[in-house]
Protein backbone atom coordinates (compact mmCIF):
# COMPACT_ATOMS: atom_id res chain seq x y z
CA UNK A 1 0.00 0.00 0.00
CA UNK A 2 1.30 3.38 -0.70
CA UNK A 3 2.70 5.98 2.25
CA UNK A 4 -0.22 8.74 2.24
CA UNK A 5 2.03 11.46 0.54
CA UNK A 6 2.39 9.23 -2.79
CA UNK A 7 -1.49 8.59 -2.60
CA UNK A 8 -2.24 12.31 -2.33
CA UNK A 9 0.54 13.83 -4.38
CA UNK A 10 2.49 15.11 -1.34
CA UNK A 11 6.07 15.03 -0.24
CA UNK A 12 8.26 14.05 2.61
CA UNK A 13 8.99 17.88 3.71
CA UNK A 14 6.20 18.18 5.73
CA UNK A 15 4.18 20.39 2.84
CA UNK A 16 0.53 19.99 3.09
CA UNK A 17 -0.52 17.81 0.25
CA UNK A 18 -2.42 19.25 -2.54
CA UNK A 19 -5.99 17.87 -3.27
CA UNK A 20 -8.51 18.83 -5.56
CA UNK A 21 -11.53 20.95 -4.69
CA UNK A 22 -13.98 19.17 -2.54
CA UNK A 23 -12.22 15.32 -2.15
CA UNK A 24 -12.12 15.31 1.34
CA UNK A 25 -15.75 14.93 1.20
CA UNK A 26 -17.48 11.95 0.33
CA UNK A 27 -19.76 12.05 -2.44
CA UNK A 28 -23.08 10.93 -0.23
CA UNK A 29 -22.15 12.97 2.53
CA UNK A 30 -22.16 15.85 -0.13
CA UNK A 31 -25.48 14.66 -1.16
CA UNK A 32 -26.81 14.84 2.19
CA UNK A 33 -25.42 18.13 2.91
CA UNK A 34 -27.22 19.72 -0.31
CA UNK A 35 -30.38 17.75 0.28
CA UNK A 36 -30.33 19.04 4.31
CA UNK A 37 -29.61 22.72 3.11
CA UNK A 38 -32.86 22.35 0.80
CA UNK A 39 -34.64 20.80 3.76
CA UNK A 40 -33.97 23.80 5.75
CA UNK A 41 -35.32 26.21 2.98
CA UNK A 42 -38.40 24.35 3.17
CA UNK A 43 -39.10 24.82 6.69
CA UNK A 44 -37.93 28.43 6.09
CA UNK A 45 -40.09 29.36 3.58
CA UNK A 46 -42.73 27.46 5.52
CA UNK A 47 -42.16 29.33 8.97
CA UNK A 48 -42.11 32.65 7.12
CA UNK A 49 -45.64 31.56 5.60
CA UNK A 50 -46.74 30.90 8.75
CA UNK A 51 -45.87 34.18 10.89
CA UNK A 52 -47.18 36.27 7.83
CA UNK A 53 -50.37 34.44 8.52
CA UNK A 54 -49.98 35.14 12.07
CA UNK A 55 -49.67 38.71 11.26
CA UNK A 56 -52.51 38.92 8.61
CA UNK A 57 -54.78 37.17 11.29
CA UNK A 58 -54.71 40.56 13.49
CA UNK A 59 -55.55 42.60 10.51
CA UNK A 60 -59.17 44.19 10.29
CA UNK A 61 -61.39 41.58 8.44
CA UNK A 62 -61.87 42.70 4.60
CA UNK A 63 -62.53 40.34 1.25
CA UNK A 64 -58.47 40.60 -0.26
CA UNK A 65 -58.58 36.81 0.29
CA UNK A 66 -56.55 36.18 -2.69
CA UNK A 67 -54.10 39.14 -2.25
CA UNK A 68 -52.96 37.84 1.13
CA UNK A 69 -52.57 34.13 -0.32
CA UNK A 70 -50.72 36.16 -3.27
CA UNK A 71 -48.57 37.70 -0.22
CA UNK A 72 -48.32 34.67 1.50
CA UNK A 73 -46.95 32.62 -1.79
CA UNK A 74 -44.39 35.74 -2.16
CA UNK A 75 -43.43 35.23 1.76
CA UNK A 76 -42.62 31.97 1.36
CA UNK A 77 -41.23 31.96 -1.75
CA UNK A 78 -38.94 34.48 -1.38
CA UNK A 79 -37.54 32.82 1.78
CA UNK A 80 -37.19 29.58 0.19
CA UNK A 81 -35.32 31.10 -2.55
CA UNK A 82 -33.48 33.12 -0.28
CA UNK A 83 -32.09 30.31 2.05
CA UNK A 84 -31.95 27.88 -0.71
CA UNK A 85 -29.88 30.03 -2.16
CA UNK A 86 -26.98 28.60 -0.14
CA UNK A 87 -27.18 25.01 -0.66
CA UNK A 88 -27.48 25.69 -4.39
CA UNK A 89 -23.94 27.73 -4.64
CA UNK A 90 -22.34 24.19 -2.39
CA UNK A 91 -23.85 22.00 -5.14
CA UNK A 92 -22.54 24.13 -7.80
CA UNK A 93 -19.05 24.07 -5.85
CA UNK A 94 -19.15 20.12 -5.41
CA UNK A 95 -19.41 19.52 -9.04
CA UNK A 96 -16.94 22.26 -9.94
CA UNK A 97 -14.33 19.03 -10.90
CA UNK A 98 -16.62 17.82 -13.27
CA UNK A 99 -15.17 19.96 -16.57
CA UNK A 100 -18.20 18.50 -19.01
CA UNK A 101 -20.41 19.51 -17.00
CA UNK A 102 -19.56 23.07 -16.47
CA UNK A 103 -18.37 23.59 -20.03
CA UNK A 104 -22.65 22.60 -20.69
CA UNK A 105 -23.74 24.86 -17.98
CA UNK A 106 -21.38 27.73 -19.78
CA UNK A 107 -22.98 26.68 -23.08
CA UNK A 108 -26.63 26.61 -21.41
CA UNK A 109 -26.07 30.05 -20.06
CA UNK A 110 -24.68 31.76 -23.22
CA UNK A 111 -27.14 30.31 -24.94
CA UNK A 112 -29.83 31.50 -22.37
CA UNK A 113 -28.39 35.17 -22.73
CA UNK A 114 -28.71 34.76 -26.59
CA UNK A 115 -31.94 34.38 -26.83
CA UNK A 116 -32.75 36.66 -23.72
CA UNK A 117 -31.40 39.34 -25.73
CA UNK A 118 -33.22 38.42 -29.16
CA UNK A 119 -36.84 38.12 -27.10
CA UNK A 120 -35.95 41.68 -25.76
CA UNK A 121 -35.13 43.34 -29.17
CA UNK A 122 -37.91 41.48 -30.76
CA UNK A 123 -40.54 43.91 -30.34
CA UNK A 124 -38.22 46.48 -32.86
CA UNK A 125 -39.18 44.28 -35.62
CA UNK A 126 -42.36 42.10 -34.27
CA UNK A 127 -45.19 44.54 -33.97
CA UNK A 128 -48.63 44.42 -32.06
CA UNK A 129 -49.53 41.17 -30.28
CA UNK A 130 -47.40 37.69 -31.62
CA UNK A 131 -49.87 35.29 -33.22
CA UNK A 132 -47.26 32.67 -33.66
CA UNK A 133 -46.49 30.38 -30.55
CA UNK A 134 -43.23 30.34 -31.28
CA UNK A 135 -42.88 34.43 -30.79
CA UNK A 136 -45.60 33.97 -27.79
CA UNK A 137 -42.63 31.92 -26.16
CA UNK A 138 -39.91 34.16 -27.27
CA UNK A 139 -41.88 36.94 -25.78
CA UNK A 140 -42.25 34.97 -22.20
CA UNK A 141 -38.62 34.68 -22.16
CA UNK A 142 -38.24 38.74 -23.13
CA UNK A 143 -40.68 39.34 -19.86
CA UNK A 144 -38.53 36.87 -18.17
CA UNK A 145 -35.36 38.60 -18.94
CA UNK A 146 -36.31 42.14 -18.67
CA UNK A 147 -38.04 41.39 -14.47
CA UNK A 148 -34.92 38.59 -14.03
CA UNK A 149 -31.75 40.39 -15.37
CA UNK A 150 -30.32 41.12 -11.69
CA UNK A 151 -30.49 37.18 -10.83
CA UNK A 152 -29.01 36.25 -14.52
CA UNK A 153 -26.63 38.80 -14.35
CA UNK A 154 -25.66 37.77 -10.50
CA UNK A 155 -25.93 33.89 -11.30
CA UNK A 156 -23.69 33.92 -14.50
CA UNK A 157 -20.89 36.26 -12.74
CA UNK A 158 -20.82 33.67 -9.90
CA UNK A 159 -20.47 30.71 -12.77
CA UNK A 160 -17.76 32.60 -13.99
CA UNK A 161 -15.62 33.18 -10.93
CA UNK A 162 -16.11 29.38 -9.66
CA UNK A 163 -15.82 27.78 -13.17
CA UNK A 164 -12.76 25.46 -13.60
CA UNK A 165 -11.74 25.54 -17.00
CA UNK A 166 -10.88 28.87 -19.35
CA UNK A 167 -13.29 27.71 -22.01
CA UNK A 168 -15.98 27.90 -19.79
CA UNK A 169 -15.59 31.17 -18.09
CA UNK A 170 -15.06 33.23 -21.04
CA UNK A 171 -18.52 31.79 -22.13
CA UNK A 172 -19.44 33.00 -19.14
CA UNK A 173 -18.25 35.79 -19.11
CA UNK A 174 -19.71 37.05 -22.43
CA UNK A 175 -23.08 35.42 -20.66
CA UNK A 176 -22.72 38.40 -18.25
CA UNK A 177 -21.78 41.24 -21.06
CA UNK A 178 -25.11 40.41 -23.07
CA UNK A 179 -27.18 39.85 -19.66
CA UNK A 180 -25.72 43.84 -19.16
CA UNK A 181 -26.98 44.84 -22.51
CA UNK A 182 -30.12 43.48 -21.56
CA UNK A 183 -29.77 45.19 -17.90
CA UNK A 184 -29.80 48.59 -20.18
CA UNK A 185 -32.45 47.42 -22.47
CA UNK A 186 -34.90 46.81 -19.30
CA UNK A 187 -33.81 50.50 -17.77
CA UNK A 188 -34.88 51.91 -20.99
CA UNK A 189 -38.39 49.63 -21.42
CA UNK A 190 -39.32 50.29 -17.78
CA UNK A 191 -38.07 54.15 -17.10
CA UNK A 192 -38.17 55.48 -20.60
CA UNK A 193 -41.92 56.98 -21.52
CA UNK A 194 -42.91 54.97 -24.43
CA UNK A 195 -40.56 52.80 -25.04
CA UNK A 196 -39.62 51.44 -28.41
CA UNK A 197 -39.36 47.35 -27.03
Amino acid sequence: MKPWFARTGGSLSGSTPSRPYGTGIRARTKFAIVCAGYGLAIVAGCAASFMYNARMAEQPYDTSGGMYAFGELLTGLGMFLLVAAVPTFLAVWFLRQNARLWHWIAVGSFAFAVVGLLAVLMPLVVRGNPNHPALVLLSLVGLAQLLGVPLWTVAFLVFAIIAPTRPARRLLKAAVGIELVIGVCAAVHWFVPRPPF
